[in-house]
């Protein structure tokens, strides 16, 4: 059986290391669904997975964000065997309060991970074809 462990150990393997995460966050955790995610038999193009934050995370973007997420910008481990992990561009901050999120792209455009402290979520999105068709998160360059 396939577990929901197993699909957050696998899944966080595209944030970087500093970013604490609880678990992934799916609608429906029966086994079709978590094989889906796992074994696909084709691969996704796009998609999206969002993160429970940790509370350890959570209260670091609150106190000390700019310190924290400064180093914070390779990915724990590369999505294929013989790949390197994503690296990603320096983190903005922006908006205050509930609304403040940090966001930050992969250095070849085809993902975006965004940290949402008020809703302790992380979302990350990728595209094969490249972000740049999109205003994810509404960032603009």
């Amino acid at each position: 059986m396939i577990d929901p462990a197993t699909l957050h150990r696998r899944a966080r393997r595209v944030l970087p290391e500093k970013i604490g995460t609880d678990a992934v966050i799916v609608d429906a955790m029966d086994d079709a669904t978590l094989a889906t995610l796992l074994f696909p038999l084709v691969h996704r193009r796009r998609g999206c997975l969002l993160f429970r934050l940790s509370s350890q995370t959570i209260a670091a973007l609150v106190s000390r964000a700019a310190g924290y997420l400064q180093d914070a910008r390779q990915a724990r481990e590369g999505l294929g065997r013989w790949t390197h992990p994503l690296t990603y561009t320096a983190w903005r901050d922006q908006g205050q309060g509930a609304s403040q999120r940090f966001d930050t792209r992969s250095d070849d455009g085809r993902a975006a991970l965004c940290l949402l402290p008020a809703a302790a979520c992380a979302v990350y999105i990728w595209d094969d074809r490249g972000l740049q068709h999109i205003d994810a998160f509404s960032t603009r360059r």
